[in-house]
């Protein structure tokens, strides 16, 4: 998509088009627009949101960019299965608007080992492939975080640990791995923007980063990710067991599906 293309549509409201574009969202994710069902015509929708076409078409083709729809000449708008098509940035609006909670406790379930193997792998490259200004810059934000949690000073916790996952990434000098830890990176900082309560405080965090610190600096590649292994599975434990808790809360009985057993997730190695 070019420069040009990206540009909302002349006479387009852009805070209008983001709550239509919200609306809409909600409605796919929660199931009322379900996959392959088709949008009401461009002037119905514009009448039933009481805004222009522009600003309807700047609303859908943000929906077309999320892959939520596909937009087709003289076919309309078909609601797409974001359960095939979407990708990670879908996490937050999906926690705001599902009350599908089993198949929500499933999906964190699955993220998050998978983030694991992904800072872990990240982790080996940056052991590797850090230069003195990695680790310089690791060291600062960890004394920094080490200093926020002796006082237990959650706001700057959770700004400064979304720099040190970054610093680590760069470290790696890898633009593979910055490209797919991206959507994890963007993902977990919009679901603790949004759900802050989410946010897991170990007590052995200050710990953890020291450890993974020493280990970077003597060029341990398993220590570093042993380190890093050993601290997400406990707290990932412990988020997970959170959303299987809610689910089961918020599921009648007759309808209560399985959520994945623990440890069915990919292993680390």
């Amino acid at each position: 998509m070019t420069q040009a293309e990206s540009k909302p549509p002349k006479g387009a409201s852009p805070n209008i088009a983001a709550s239509i574009y919200r609306d809409l969202t909600r409605q796919i994710l929660s199931g009322a627009l379900a996959p392959g069902s088709r949008l009401p015509g461009e002037r119905e929708l514009a009448a039933q949101y009481k805004t222009n076409r522009n600003t309807l078409r700047e609303a859908v083709r943000r929906l077309e960019q999320m892959r939520l729809v596909t937009v087709r000449h003289g076919q309309g708008v078909t609601v797409s299965d974001f359960r095939r098509t979407g990708t990670m940035e879908l996490l937050s609006p999906l926690l705001e608007s599902s009350r599908d909670f089993t198949e929500l406790a499933n999906i964190v379930r699955d993220l998050l080992p998978a983030r694991l193997i992904v800072l872990e792998f990240a982790a080996r490259l940056a052991v590797a492939r850090a230069d003195r200004t990695d680790i310089e810059r690791i060291r600062d934000i960890t004394d920094l975080l080490v200093s926020a949690a002796s006082i237990g000073d959650t706001n700057i916790i959770a700004k400064g640990f979304q720099r040190w996952l970054e610093a680590i990434i760069d470290a790696a000098h890898s633009v593979a791995i910055r490209w797919v830890a991206n959507p994890f990176l963007d993902s977990y900082r919009e679901v603790l923007e949004r759900y802050p309560t989410l946010w897991v405080l170990d007590p052995q965090f200050a710990d953890h980063l020291t450890k993974f610190h020493k280990a970077l600096v003597s060029g341990d590649e398993q220590g570093a990710v042993l380190a890093l292994r050993n601290y997400y599975q406990k707290i990932d434990g412990v988020v997970a067991r959170s959303f299987d808790r809610v689910a089961h809360a918020m599921t009648p009985p007759e309808t209560q599906k399985p959520t994945s057993p623990p440890g069915s997730g990919p292993k680390s190695r």
